[in-house]
């Protein structure tokens, strides 16, 4: 947590201090870096042996369920807000900017859902599950505390980059709470990883599609 915290404070003094790309840029990569020690060091010490195992239902989990965690984010949009726009992104003499495909496409889809579930699902929710069950002897209690602080802190992260509605957040929790969920629930990480790509990767579809209809109208 705290070369977590630590890549946060840098990434929010990049960004309020540099500001533009570079801000945004640097922001990112003081995020991404304090994440990403800590996996590095978490795992240098242990790791549960199941964790990176890979298992064929992993990849029916990501599909369904990150498609269903989208669906379920627009039917609470329209809750929320009465309709929901389809999302288009800006173009650049009538295309896509190059940087849309690192800031748009391999950022959200590949890079921040790896680090993100490797954090928080694969080294921070193992470690409070593996001490509460030893304080507890049991794997229900240990479950529950590991979804639940996991899935706070998951919401916690994301508000303190940005502003969110409460469909958003919302939406964030069931993301948290389901890749959580089938970590406990299978001992893998890939299912959860899987999720979260889907869930990502359909929103990017969705824009790509979106703006190339506005594009050509």
């Amino acid at each position: 947590m705290l070369l977590l915290g630590a890549g946060i404070l840098l990434a929010t003094l990049a960004d309020r201090l540099l500001g533009g790309t570079l801000g945004s840029a640097l922001s990112l990569a003081a995020l991404w870096g304090g994440m990403l020690a800590a996996i590095i060091l978490a795992f240098a010490r242990s790791r549960p042996r199941m964790l990176l195992r890979f298992h064929p239902f992993d990849l029916l989990y990501g599909i369904v369920l990150g498609v269903i965690l989208r669906f379920t984010q627009g039917f609470l949009e329209i809750a929320g807000t009465g309709t929901a726009v389809w999302p288009t992104a800006g173009t650049l003499d009538g295309s896509l900017p190059a940087s849309f495909w690192f800031d748009g496409v391999l950022a959200p889809v590949v890079i921040a859902p790896l680090l993100e579930e490797f954090f928080f699902r694969a080294v921070l929710l193992v470690a409070i599950f593996t001490a509460v069950r030893r304080m507890t002897n049991s794997r229900s209690w240990a479950g529950f505390a590991a979804i639940s602080v996991t899935t706070v802190l998951f919401i916690g992260l994301h508000l303190v980059f940005d502003t969110y509605t409460w469909w958003s957040v919302a939406t964030l929790g069931l993301v948290g709470i389901v890749c959580a969920g089938l970590v406990v629930a299978t001992a893998r990480i890939w299912g959860a990883v899987l999720t979260h790509i889907v869930f990502n990767g359909v929103a990017v579809a969705m824009l790509v599609v979106g703006t190339v209809g506005t594009v050509g109208a």
